[in-house]
């Protein structure tokens, strides 16, 4: 729901919404990344920073590059969508909301 509605408004069209303002689901989403962050610690932390023990076979160096790509996907994930997306999409609903 929360993506069409910002897709509407950078296109300058009127969409209506389930849930009021944008900052609604951008604030749900926000404490969905701070877990997310909270989840990639633990398992950098239970992995010892994907450090592979002398024995590791090829299965677990893949997992651990798997884990370390899926970390880092992630990160570029959040920040695009809390520092680019959602700031955008409030700065387009606060102007069509002034016009």
């Amino acid at each position: 729901m929360l993506f069409p509605y910002m897709l509407a408004l950078d296109a300058g069209q009127t969409a209506p919404s389930c849930f009021g303002t944008v900052a609604n689901p951008i604030r749900a989403m926000l404490g969905e990344h701070d877990q997310v962050g909270e989840l990639l610690h633990r398992i950098r932390d239970v992995s010892r920073d994907f450090a592979l023990p002398a024995e590791a076979c090829g299965s677990y160096q893949s997992l651990f590059m798997g884990l370390a790509d899926l970390e880092a996907d992630l990160h570029e994930h959040i920040h695009l969508e809390n520092n680019v997306l959602f700031p955008k999409a409030v700065a387009l609903e606060d102007a069509k909301v002034q016009v």
